[in-house]
């Protein structure tokens, strides 16, 4: 039998859930996960999209963009990714604050199927902590489950560090075991590869600003509450390029809560359409939170991401 790899390959939508699943994280209380590193448990190594249902040609699985009308562009970021986002803090007195995101790395593509591996994309610096709190919104939730809270021991060593880049990632698969004792399943969108921007299209983004939309979730940074209400906003700016050479700049900081959240642009087609991509992840600016945020870019993102996927071993009738 082939080995379990370290991270499990897993489809977005998973399979019927087992009675027993088998763990090395153990559930100390409600809501309460325990391990030493959240890529363990058990999940479909390598579980192809035909397997799971899936209709290729939903928006990103065909790796294209989405064509939107300008006047759609907020209401079609809703659609494709309001369930794509997930809140969460420092469970300690500090309540560092910050958003994440679902994305599915795709390893394989051929024919009918795809083999992803999925994680959740946030701000390293509001991972840096031994204790985390995930908000379980109830919207992502199958069947429906009243808003939860999650705590995570460990929380730091969970997530993996792309150096250089400020940004950390983590293998979703305790999220899903935690779904799967609980009785329920994750309802979620996803950042895929036709929606994430291609190198081509960062470059197009030059020094002139282009709107451009941060879906995030706001807190409440006044220390009144260790359980403050994080809805979801879709915040509306500026993206430019200062410089060939320059990363992504955004017009404004960011509000309390907003640190690794996914942002958006449509980029013009020829034919005068749009096209809806997620260009990376914000980050607080580097002169301090009056400062305003970067952006970094799928096209740095996407390969230090799947750097992070072991060989994939091959059987001989694979080979050619």
């Amino acid at each position: 039998m082939p080995e379990t790899p370290e991270i499990p390959d897993i489809p977005a939508q998973i399979p019927a859930l087992r009675e027993d699943p088998e763990t090395e994280g153990t559930q100390d209380a409600a809501g309460t996960v325990s391990g030493e590193d959240g890529d363990r448990g058990t999940a479909e190594p390598e579980a192809e999209h035909g397997d799971a249902g899936f209709d290729l040609g939903e928006p990103g699985f065909d790796h294209s963009a989405p064509v939107v009308a300008e006047s759609l562009v907020p209401e079609s970021v809703r659609q494709v990714a309001a369930r794509a986002t997930l809140p969460f803090q420092a469970a300690r007195a500090d309540l560092s604050f910050g958003t994440a995101f679902w994305y599915n790395d795709l390893i394989e593509t051929g024919g009918d199927h795809e083999v992803i591996r999925q994680y959740l994309v946030t701000a390293t610096s509001r991972t840096l902590f031994e204790i985390g709190q995930w908000t379980l919104r109830g919207d992502l939730t199958d069947p429906e489950q009243p808003v939860d809270e999650l705590v995570m021991g460990g929380f730091a060593k969970r997530w993996k560090v792309l150096e250089g880049l400020g940004v950390a990632v983590m293998p979703t698969v305790e999220l899903h075991l935690h779904a799967e004792r609980k009785g329920w399943r994750w309802d979620t969108q996803e950042i895929t590869d036709g929606l994430a921007a291609q190198a081509d299209d960062i470059a197009a983004i030059g020094a002139e600003p282009m709107p451009a939309y941060i879906l995030g979730h706001e807190a409440d940074d006044s220390g009144r509450s260790a359980h403050p209400d994080r809805t979801q906003r879709l915040l509306a700016g500026e993206v430019c390029r200062p410089a060939p050479d320059a990363p992504l700049t955004w017009s404004d900081p960011l509000p309390t809560g907003f640190d690794g959240a996914p942002v958006f642009a449509a980029l013009p087609l020829p034919d005068e359409q749009l096209k809806l991509l997620c260009l990376g992840v914000a980050l607080p600016g580097e002169g301090g939170p009056d400062a305003p945020a970067t952006v970094v870019a799928f096209a740095d993102l996407r390969p230090a991401i799947h750097a992070l996927a072991p060989h994939r071993r091959r059987h001989w009738w694979q080979r050619g």
